[in-house]
């Protein structure tokens, strides 16, 4: 958009298209049984199906939060620990935070960034300090009583929880982030399908080049693959 004088051309607005490049990895789980072991346990086949699906998950979350981008996806706190235009240093030097800290990082993310899309992601540890910022002489901090599990809103923003970003006791150097604010729309998860589980119904020995045929060892296995890769576009859209 301009302003225009009157009766003159109009100005070319057009905005610069960029195509953010997120690289796609190679993630995969095998799990090896044999014979015997598929036949006594007659459920065996559902519960390693359940195993696959949830260490996945937990692999996502690791990766998505702290993964360092060569050979696995780059985690939101790699990407934005190496930038330091969104790093918001706590008030007092040596210490973990205090109340007047999470005022300076919401009010350090631009206004755009700021709306119903934006979210927090923290741990459990910075979560549960947050909850005891309030004292009656800082009755503003005040958020959640002991009994609620979890301090779920911030600045009217749903906060999220990983527990592979860092503890409030465990923060040393300038590049490890307590808390995450931003738009997510701005960390793009690029997928190549979704997970994928196949069954080998034999395993065979390895051997070595001119010691004969390779001779199945009476095992089975799962075999499960998914390619997939994450990284922030725009760090300028998280504090």
């Amino acid at each position: 958009w301009a302003f225009q004088t009157e009766a003159a051309a109009t100005t070319d607005n057009s905005p610069t298209l960029a195509q953010p490049t997120v690289r796609v990895h190679m993630a995969s789980g095998f799990i090896p049984y044999s014979i015997e072991v598929g036949q006594d346990y007659p459920s065996f086949a559902e519960e390693m199906a359940t195993l696959l699906a949830e260490g996945y998950d937990e692999l996502l979350v690791n990766k998505f939060t702290i993964g360092s981008g060569s050979g696995e996806p780059k985690g939101i706190l790699t990407a934005l620990s190496a930038n330091t235009n969104v790093r918001v240093r706590v008030q007092t030097a040596g210490s973990n935070f205090g109340p007047l800290d999470p005022y300076a990082v919401w009010k350090a993310l631009p206004k755009k960034y700021r709306r119903a899309r934006s979210a927090w992601l923290m741990s459990v540890g910075v979560n549960n300090a947050i909850r005891q910022l309030g004292t009656a002489n800082v009755y503003h901090a005040s958020t959640v009583s002991l009994p609620e599990e979890w301090l779920d809103s911030l600045f009217n923003r749903g906060v999220y929880e990983s527990p592979y970003m860092p503890d409030v006791t465990t923060v040393a150097t300038a590049t490890e982030g307590l808390a995450i604010v931003g738009d997510w729309q701005n960390f793009v998860i690029a997928r190549r399908g979704g997970m994928s589980t196949e069954f080998i119904p034999n395993l065979v020995q390895q051997v070595t080049a001119g010691s004969g045929p390779a001779m199945p060892t009476g095992q089975r296995a799962w075999f499960a693959y998914a390619r997939i890769g994450s990284n922030s576009v725009n760090d300028l859209g998280f504090r």
